[in-house]
């Protein structure tokens, strides 16, 4: 099995992963939970750099194209494009904070801008590995993340996009009403882009929104 990393950056729009005057910082470690914070001290990251938990594919000597791996949520190997670190949680309402409402989010409000990016991040990233996710299979996974957190796997795609969700919430201090709203204007956004069962036009318009740039220097 390898993990595939990441070579894209979000756009200025949802940027900026900076530690460092200027633009206001994507990550303050201070909202991280315990939990990440002591993974990070032990493997530390390049936190100038997009992160994101790598894709596990099947050995490419054996399979040319990247073929899915097995997949256990709980672990996530999180990467900034070169180094890798470890970190496990098993449940998503474990690490809900607070009881903070949220605004009604008729667009993409900037208050939740960083868990926007991270989800759309990894939206993109899946998609350019293993293929352009489906309009209708983004809507189920979204909406199966918001109604049951932490329930059964539906497939690959949903417990990869539940690790999106981990470090969302391992680093953004949401509470549980605050997360189901989030995820549920990304609901809104595929049944939007949804033509048909195979349109693709959710990973399209990211594509266009996010661009396709290189890691930020």
């Amino acid at each position: 099995m390898r993990f595939m990393g990441t070579k894209h950056s979000v756009s200025t729009e949802r940027q900026v992963f900076m530690n460092e005057p200027g633009p206001k910082p994507f990550f303050s470690l201070g909202n991280f939970v315990p939990s990440l914070r002591q993974a990070l001290e032990r493997e530390p990251l390049d936190l100038t750099k997009i992160i994101r938990a790598a894709v596990p594919v099947k050995d490419l000597q054996e399979h040319p194209t990247p073929t899915p791996a097995g997949l256990d949520r709980a672990v996530l190997y999180l990467t900034d494009g070169k180094a890798a670190c470890h970190w496990e949680t098993d449940s998503l309402r474990a690490l809900f904070r607070g009881d903070h409402m949220p605004p009604n989010l008729g667009d993409y409000p900037e208050a939740y801008n960083e868990a926007f990016a991270i989800f759309d991040s990894h939206a993109l990233e899946i998609s350019d590995i293993l293929g352009d996710r489906r309009d209708e299979e983004m809507l189920e996974v979204y909406s199966t993340l918001r109604r049951r957190p932490d329930g059964r796997s539906v497939g690959y795609v949903h417990d990869y996009m539940w690790q999106a969700a981990a470090i969302v919430l391992g680093t953004q201090p949401l509470s549980q009403a605050e997360f189901e709203a989030v995820l549920g204007r990304l609901e809104r956004s595929c049944r939007t882009f949804a033509m048909g069962p195979t349109s693709r036009n959710y990973i399209a318009t990211l594509r266009m929104t996010l661009g396709q740039e290189d890691d930020l220097p």
